[in-house]
């Protein structure tokens, strides 16, 4: 895990979760010929939802209105309370927090017990029981686009294991409309027949959804950079295909953006880059055509403990910056922005960044910084290691 995760999903895509989106109305707009007033059509509010490990006895899930951002480039952005707040079962350990179609999917890495977080209902349910083979190492989460399944490959270095499984969010919903979803009986975890081609020596470096919403594309390496290979996994058909002896260009997650026709992500020297979709039956030689963008995305300060990108939909990305204070704790930047190709077909953002972007600011916690090192999390003196994790989700309440 990262010192940062940025994990998106939108509410508008719910297959599966705690809510019951059958049940849902949305906003109608009538017109009719007897002169009645039409409806009026309400604004889809966006939320930042944060997810920090910022006490000492666990995690707490923020939300903060996106919208808000977007009114000005220079908005100091209050911490609201939080809306959860979550006991870590192994305070050592690193917790996974992947969205899920409206909901937020929490997994211990030590602990078989999970928690679901619905963010319509402001619920919080017990979620199904990790397989025991889930358990330990460094896990990817990735979820199908319409969020009937997510998939979690584990890969730990030190033994040389692997897991491969997937969560189906099917549930009795689905045949009773009145019912109301319990994820700890109605979520299931199964074996993946079909375990990852990869060498017992490699660790994934990137991966990414086909806009088909159905293909995984996974590349992995060892550490000796020896071996680089990029995989796809069809989720319907549950085969592997091999693409070639390259990686992608970014790091962890890319998403798809329509406009460009292309992967998004961030690469390790912290530019963002695109990337053309590769063909899901072919093997290529060399690595796909990719162009980065050289737009300042980053402020410059010593304290910078690095960044992480997600994609918002419509177009627009997130990228979110962490500088260590000397004395205040920490600043969490936060930058909208689009990306576009210009006639030259070089890579910009869209519109160009300003300085200082939006910024939510948290001051006075006692607590240290610490890097992930090898998919843990270490206490130091008594002080809680801060743990940035960001999860965006659409909210349309």
């Amino acid at each position: 895990m990262t010192n940062h995760q940025i994990i998106n999903s939108e509410k508008q895509i719910l297959g599966g979760g705690m809510s019951n989106p059958k049940r849902r109305q949305g906003p109608v707009n009538h017109h009719d010929r007897a002169g009645k007033r039409s409806r009026p059509v309400h604004k889809q509010q966006k939320h930042l939802y944060l997810v920090l490990d910022d006490w000492t006895r666990g995690f707490t899930i923020r939300k903060i209105d996106v919208d808000a951002m977007d009114s000005g480039p220079d908005l100091d952005l209050d911490l609201e309370p939080p809306v959860v707040r979550l006991v870590s079962p192994a305070p050592v350990y690193p917790v996974n927090f992947t969205a899920l179609g409206s909901n937020i999917f929490i997994a211990s890495n030590r602990h078989p017990g999970t928690m679901v977080y619905d963010t319509e209902t402001d619920g919080l349910a017990i979620g199904p029981l990790l397989p025991d083979t889930l358990l330990g190492g460094t896990r990817v989460f990735a979820a199908t686009a319409d969020t009937q399944q997510l998939y979690a490959l584990k890969y730990r270095i030190c033994d040389r294991q692997q897991a491969f499984e997937v969560m189906s969010t099917a549930c009795v919903e689905d045949w009773y409309p009145n019912s109301f979803p319990n994820p700890s009986q109605d979520w299931s975890w199964a074996t993946v027949p079909s375990p990852p081609p990869f060498p017992k020596d490699c660790v994934v470096t990137a991966y990414a959804m086909h806009p088909d919403g159905r293909t995984l594309f996974v590349s992995c390496a060892n550490s000796r950079k020896t071996g680089r290979h990029t995989y796809s996994f069809d989720t319907r058909s549950h085969e592997w295909t091999s693409h070639g002896d390259w990686v992608l260009p970014f790091q962890n997650q890319g998403y798809f953006d329509g406009e460009l026709d292309a992967w998004v992500g961030l690469r390790k020297d912290g530019y963002v880059c695109s990337c053309r979709v590769p063909s899901r039956t072919r093997t290529l030689a060399v690595q796909p055509d990719w162009k980065m963008a050289k737009d300042e995305l980053f402020l410059e300060h010593p304290g910078s403990l690095g960044a992480t990108l997600a994609y918002m939909g419509n177009a627009r990305f997130c990228l979110v910056e962490t500088e260590e204070l000397e004395f205040d704790g920490f600043m969490l930047y936060i930058t909208i922005f689009g990306l576009k190709y210009s006639h030259e077909g070089e890579l910009h953002c869209n519109p160009p960044p300003v300085a200082p972007p939006s910024h939510v600011e948290w001051l006075g916690i006692s607590c240290i910084f610490l890097p992930w090192r090898s998919g843990y999390s270490y206490l130091l003196f008594g002080l809680v290691a801060m743990q940035c994790i960001f999860v965006i989700l659409m909210d349309l309440n």
